[in-house]
Formats: structure tokens, sequence, C-alpha cells
């Protein structure tokens, strides 16, 4: 479906949990196994996608900008069967990670490598919870997909777990959120407080560098349980890993900000309990780029 609004974009769930009050320009989406629901155009500038994760695996949503002329059909053919085809040859046993990473730079288009743009969007969200992240985004072409894996290790993606949408030319007029905390992911660490109070959050990230090839840096916030293991956590966030990204996550992840350009800032909101959780980057989490943080 296609649908323009200045304020409010999609329809949102019949019961959408609250996430603060609502920004000026709000896209809502429902995520589902193994689909998205939502607009198929919308207004450029400042977009806070509201994402309520209606299925029983996690799901995330994921912004490239694809460059004139390319589609979600070319993306599919071009970019995500290569995709497919490494995580394959992973899960034979024939290539490791680091094979991986060099057939990826051999046999992924030169359109994809050079000319998409990785827009961020709203990170992983458990089922049944909503992940809220408000993005910057320029006229033009996008997918918005998820490739958490099944238990089956089926790339989400592959089952139809896609959007086309056109960002127009109009902007949307909304303004830069208002963040009270700031986290600043770097290629070896997260700056991020190490303690939070309770309750409703905005929270900017500031994406210092990004690595050179492979996924840039983005931040996920998860809950911990008192037997909840960082190490299996930040294996699991790791696709290319066999076991990596496959339902059921090891920990409650609550949201997030995907990758996106240096020269701009992601927002997302959070409404957090007591507990221990862990601010996590899904880009090599296991250089350091995983860091309790203790809500009271």
């Amino acid at each position: 479906m296609t649908l323009l609004a200045s304020c409010q974009t999609g329809e949102p769930p019949d019961e959408t949990p609250p996430v603060v009050e609502a920004p000026t320009h709000v896209v809502f989406v429902t995520a589902r196994d193994y689909a998205f629901e939502g607009p198929t155009e919308i207004l450029s500038g400042w977009t806070t996608f509201r994402m309520q994760n209606a299925g029983a695996e996690e799901h995330f949503l994921f912004l490239t900008r694809l460059p004139e002329g390319k589609t979600l059909q070319d993306y599919g053919q071009e970019v995500g069967s290569v995709f497919g085809s490494v995580m394959a040859q992973l899960e034979a046993g024939t290539i490791d990670k680091l094979e991986g990473g060099a057939i990826l730079g051999r046999d992924l288009p030169e359109w994809y490598t050079t000319s998409a743009v990785y827009m961020g969007g709203p990170g992983f969200v458990a089922p049944g919870h909503v992940a809220e992240t408000t993005v910057n985004l320029d006229p033009g072409t996008y997918v918005a997909e998820c490739y958490v894996k099944t238990a089956e290790g089926v790339f989400h993606i592959a089952l139809g777990m896609a959007l086309p949408i056109v960002v127009t030319a109009e902007d949307s007029g909304a303004a830069e959120p208002e963040a009270d905390i700031d986290v600043t992911v770097s290629n070896d660490a997260i700056d991020g407080p190490e303690a939070l109070a309770a309750g409703e959050h905005t929270i900017a990230v500031h994406y210092q560098e990004h690595p050179e090839a492979g996924l840039g840096n983005d931040v996920h916030l998860a809950r911990l349980e008192e037997d909840s293991d960082i190490d299996e956590i930040v294996r699991w966030i790791d696709w290319m890993e066999v076991d990596g990204l496959r339902a059921p996550a090891p920990a409650t992840f609550v949201g997030g900000a995907h990758e996106a350009p240096m020269d701009r800032a992601s927002y997302f909101r959070v409404d957090l309990e007591p507990g221990r959780y862990l601010w996590v980057v899904e880009a090599m989490a296991e250089t350091g780029r995983a860091k309790e943080v203790i809500v009271e």
C-alpha cells in the first residue's frame, strides 16, 4: 500500500504500548513473521519509525538507500543472493568467516558497494515490543529489510521481509529530536553511560567512524537476565556465525539504531525497567563493543 501524510504515516497498531509522546512525523510499521506492513511512500527529513513486533521472532527494520534505477528486485537478486550463498557455505563448513568476507568483497555488485547508503532504522526488538527510532532521510528509493534468521537459519528477507519505500522530495518539517543520553560508537568501543535511571529516555547515537568493509557501526540495547551470558549474546548478534541471529535471541532486545552516515545522528526511544542491560554493536562486537549498563 502507498500512503503519504505530513504528520503520521501508516496505520497505528490496535495496541501500541506507550513510547513517549509522539514526534511530529511518525511512520507506523508492523513487523510480522515474515513481512512488514507499512507505507511505501513517505516524506523526507526527520522521520520516526515506530515498529511494533507482532511476530513470534525478533525483528528489526534496516534502511538502505539505493542508487538511481535500482529496485527491491535488483537488491534481492544481486545482493541478497550473495549473502545467502556465503551463509550456505558457512553452514556447510566449506569456508570460514574470513573467506566469507572475501567472497562478499568479490561478488557483491559495484553499485551496492560504492553507491548504496545505509540510512539506519529501528534496531533489534523482541516479540511483543515496540521499537522507535528517528532518522534523517534524503529523498530516494529505499529498501527496508530484516535479516534476522529463523530457527532453521533462513534470513527473514529471503522469506519476503522487505519493503520498498520511496522517500519524496517534500520535507516532513519535523525537528531533530532532543536526547537526554548520548552514545558514541567507534571501531573499537562504545562510549555510553554505565548507569541509567528507570523510565523513558531518548538516546542519541553518534557514529564516530565505520569499518572500511563489512557492516558499519550501530547500537542495540538488550535486557539481561540473571543467567544471561554476554559472550553468547555477542556471538548471536554476528550474522556470519552459523547460529548467529537465529531466533530466539538469548536476551530481550528493546531497540536501537542501525548504522547511518557519520554526518548525522540517529535517535531511539526506550522505556526502561530496572535491571541489567547491554549496549552491543552488531559488527564485530567481540572486539569490545559490548558494554553492560545498570538501570536503577
